[in-house]
Order: structure tokens, then sequence, then C-alpha cells
């Protein structure tokens, strides 16, 4: 952490929004709409995991016989009807505030799909187009994958030394320091001890 920070990569659901429970009942009004009940813990395994790896387990554990892209926009649909549900984190989007004052490059790396990237921009008061996204669309694998904070990285075109992960999520937390990047945890996330920093330690690295 010797170069000077001058990047925030955040990931978005259960991060910069509290979407996760409205992303747990989405895919308890999709299932439902195709017939099929999902147990009520099922989304707690699967917090982090991208659209087609939930897809596959369900297809796998509980029966689902929808293609991909027919669950996607099924699912898709129920999460839009909840989006007046989901709300930002105040001290995510404080730090947003702070980071953004201080002249930092800020983009937003997501296992979600591009569709629902776009909705919590807007829910972030933020214009769809005005922030650097990487969405799973993006990439060919999500999260745990590097792949999408490499993608982030070589479209910043900085170094990892000089840009900083917020996470909330093990599958977040391994994608990020597989590409070499230092992570800082919300407050919520109840992994091990780690490689990781706390949350309230990233205000200590910002300009000024």
């Amino acid at each position: 952490m010797d170069q000077p920070l001058r990047a925030l990569l955040w990931d978005m659901d259960g991060t910069l929004l509290d979407s996760e429970p409205v992303h747990r009942l989405s895919f308890v009004d999709a299932a439902r709409a195709c017939g099929l009940a999902l147990p009520e813990a099922f989304h707690e395994g699967l917090i982090g995991k991208s659209e087609d790896a939930i897809h596959a387990i369900l297809g796998a554990e509980h029966g689902l016989s929808l293609s991909l892209a027919h669950w996607s926009e099924l699912r898709f649909a129920a999460y839009l009807a909840r989006i007046e549900e989901v709300h930002p984190f105040k001290i995510a989007t404080d730090l947003w505030a702070r980071a953004q004052a201080a002249g930092l490059c800020q983009a937003i790396v997501s296992n979600s799909p591009e569709g629902i990237v776009r909705a919590n921009l807007t829910r972030l008061g933020l214009t769809p187009g005005s922030v650097m996204t990487v969405s799973r669309q993006d990439v060919s694998r999500g999260k745990p994958d590097p792949e999408p904070y490499l993608r982030a990285l070589a479209r910043l075109g900085l170094p990892a030394a000089a840009v900083a992960v917020i996470e909330d999520s093990a599958a977040g937390l391994a994608a990020a320091r597989a590409a070499g990047l230092t992570v800082y945890m919300m407050p919520w996330f109840e992994g091990p001890p780690g490689d990781w920093q706390p949350f309230a330690a990233l205000s200590q690295r910002l300009p000024g």
C-alpha cells in the first residue's frame, strides 16, 4: 500500500446498496412463477454468486427447466417490481462522495446482469453511463474469478497497488485478492480474519 490511492472499485449489491433482501425476494417471486418453491435460506449461501452460477444451481438442485436467458428475464422483472425497496447504504455513499471530492476515479464491479446494475445506479442517484461499470455480461467468468477486477484495472489503466476494492462477500473478496488488489470489507462481512482490511480503515487512505 505504498502507492498513493488513485481509484476505488466498488462491488454493488450489499456494498453500495442494501439490495440483497430484494434479490432474495426476487428469486422467490421468479421461482414461484415457475411453479418452484425455494427453501427459505436458499439465497443465503449464494450471496456474491453470478446469475449464471445461481441458474445452474436452480437447475441441478431445484428442477428449474428454463433457459438462462428466460430465467434472467423473469428474475430481472421480479427485481424491478421491488426496486423501490432498494436503498443506498449511507456509510458507502458518504465515502463515495468523499472520494469523488478528492479526485479519485471510481467504478463499479458487479456480478449482477447489466440491467440490474443500471437499475441500481438509478437508485444511487447516478445516471447509467456516467460511471464505469463491469457487469456479468462484460466478462466470460464472474466472481470469484478475478476476471471482473482485472477487466476494471485494464480499463482504468492503473496498477493494482494504486487501487482499492470495497466488497461484502467471500466471492468478491476472492476475486479481488486474486487480481492482486487490496480489499476493504463492509462492516457486516462475517468471514474469518484474513487478507482484507475493515471498511473503516479506508478513510485513512483517502487523499486530503
